[in-house]
């Protein structure tokens, strides 16, 4: 019996797909990176973060509109990572220049079940609040008063879990949504069903995929404009690492687990 290949290297290999052609990942990422980059830096120099933080808050409010149309890019640049990293892991298919839009109904209704996806999941929020009240009780009732950056931490491995639970609740819907890319129709009782058993395996995938998105955290207490600007670049070459590597493995998966790989390219009509 053939043994499957340890979540570690699954992850490698997906980040090894979208490393092994630096072209490739930058006619994916293409116009849309593009544009949320120039946005993003150009808020950076004109509305730069005080370092002072009593105006942190004033400065939050008053930038944040500006930050609604890069966002706008920001979901179409993830769109597309999804999609065309999916064509070329189901079809072969790389075939999309940089400065061209791609933003048609494919693109607008993965985004459309991405977002369902996201929402199904909002419902195993409804046991964190019940959590924390049992801690908060069994705190009260012994008579416990902790550091507040200890109460946080409490928090935090509380919600935990239940973040691990969405995470992999959401992989399995989206393995579902991967047919979009390539021009059929998604469902999410497809995904589902095709991922039965395979939770604990595509959270995992999931989370060391995006694990790029992370680092990016690490810039957000910057506060000269240049290093902004400059952490902008950076972390638009994160995102799209990191998303490009997450398409490569829900594709993966999809390939795997309902039989369509890329040798059967010409058993599919291309969108």
């Amino acid at each position: 019996m053939r043994r499957k290949p340890m979540i570690w290297h699954e992850a490698v290999a997906a980040f090894r797909e979208v490393l092994s052609d630096p072209g490739r990942t930058l006619r994916f990422a293409g116009m849309p990176a593009l544009v949320m980059l120039v946005l993003y830096v150009i808020i950076a120099l004109t509305h730069p973060r005080p370092v002072d933080p009593a105006q942190e808050q004033a400065w939050e409010d008053e930038v944040l509109p500006f930050y609604l149309l890069p966002l706008l890019f920001h979901y179409w640049f993830y769109a597309r990572m999804q999609i065309w990293w999916a064509r070329w892991v189901l079809l072969a298919d790389d075939g999309v220049a940089f400065l061209s839009p791609s933003l048609g109904r494919r693109e607008l209704a993965y985004l459309g079940w991405s977002l369902a996806a996201a929402v199904a999941t909002l419902p195993v929020l409804a046991l964190l609040y019940p959590s924390l009240a049992v801690l908060n009780s069994v705190m009260v009732s012994l008579g416990m008063e902790m550091p507040e950056a200890v109460v946080n931490g409490l928090a935090v491995a509380a919600a935990l879990p239940l973040l691990l639970i969405m995470a992999g609740v959401y992989g399995r819907l989206m393995v579902g949504v991967v047919p979009v890319a390539v021009g059929e129709a998604a469902s999410f009782r497809q995904g589902w069903t095709a991922t039965r058993g395979l939770s604990l395996r595509l959270t995992a995938l999931s989370l060391l995929t995006v694990l790029p998105l992370l680092i990016t955290l690490l810039f957000s207490r910057l506060t000269d404009p240049v290093e902004i600007a400059a952490s902008y670049a950076v972390s638009v070459g994160l995102y799209g690492v990191g998303w490009g590597a997450n398409a490569v493995m829900l594709a993966r998966f999809y390939g795997l687990t309902l039989g369509r790989t890329r040798r059967q390219a010409g058993m599919v009509a291309p969108s």
